[in-house]
């Protein structure tokens, strides 16, 4: 048996881009899984999986992360829907199946993507995304075009010579004025100033919200503007496990899962920035030992 959460990682050698294909097309495929969300600009999907004879079902959070040129690293958390109270605390060896099952499938696919690159003379492989019809070019078009451009290339040479003109008349215009542009480039200065001096301070980050405690919890309501972000946080143990998730107000993440943005396994005092839209949230931490405390912070 298993206690709670279990976490995996590998890494494949190809572009984030073209495992979130390949994780989007194996997942599905095994049984009992389905993919709840999915962001390929920041690399998170957000599995679920059934109720079985040995689990009450299980959230399983992936994060995608590109370590190098064509090398990305895969992290994986399945967790049970039930958490430790109602039987959640052992899992029979159910969560460690489901991450091997997920990185067994996806490697499945990537090695029969290269098989299919190799064998069709270096063309993409099938679920690499296709280009877009723009790329696309038009003969017809392409002729109509080259006679609209030699029209235009006679008239652009008119208008050219009538802008030469008009130049030319501003310069002697100008010559006749105050030849003493000081006032004028010092008030100019002194409007301007002002100004910047506002646009030029530089932001500082400001403390949002606290939140300190040890094992289980959930945070009170804080609200966020939707700019940059992040959160600061300790956590002291010698054995355990420690994960935080940014939830908006009214979600229920028990039932409709979520991707932590802080999992640790232990002792830690760092910082991570959060990309959220405008709106209230609340903190869901969940630790298995040690005392921890986190800071939000937004640059304002």
């Amino acid at each position: 048996m298993a206690f709670l959460d279990h976490n995996g990682e590998s890494e494949f050698p190809m572009n984030k881009g073209q495992v979130f294909e390949a994780m989007c097309m194996a997942i599905p495929t095994i049984k009992g899984m389905k993919i709840e969300n999915a962001d390929k600009l920041q690399g998170r999907i957000m599995v679920k999986a059934g109720v079985s004879l040995s689990s009450w079902g299980e959230n399983i959070p992936i994060q995608l992360i590109e370590i190098g040129e064509n090398k990305t690293k895969v992290q994986i958390t399945s967790s049970p829907k039930t958490g430790i109270m109602f039987g959640g605390a052992f899992d029979m060896g159910k969560n460690r199946k489901n991450i091997e099952d997920i990185l067994s499938a996806t490697s499945s696919i990537l090695q029969q993507q290269i098989e299919q690159q190799s064998n069709s003379q270096g063309q993409l492989p099938d679920y690499q995304p296709q280009k877009p019809q723009t790329y696309q070019k038009n003969t017809a078009m392409t002729t109509q075009s080259t006679q609209q451009q030699k029209k235009k290339s006679s008239w652009g040479k008119k208008i050219l010579i009538g802008a030469g003109i008009l130049v030319a008349i501003g310069v002697i215009a100008n010559l006749g004025k105050d030849k003493n542009p000081d006032a004028s480039t010092s008030t100019n200065e002194s409007t301007s100033g002002s100004g910047s001096a506002e646009s030029n301070k530089p932001k500082q980050w400001t403390e949002i919200f606290t939140l300190k405690g040890n094992g289980i919890k959930k945070s009170a309501n804080f609200h966020l503007t939707g700019g940059k972000a992040r959160m600061k946080y300790t956590y002291k143990t010698d054995m355990g496990l420690f994960s935080v998730y940014v939830v908006p107000e009214g979600e229920d993440i028990m039932k409709e899962g979520g991707i932590p943005e802080i999992m640790i396994e232990k002792s830690e005092s760092s910082e991570t920035y959060i990309t959220k839209d405008a709106g209230n949230y609340y903190l869901s931490v969940n630790s298995s030992g040690g005392d921890w405390s986190i800071v939000v912070e937004e640059e304002q």
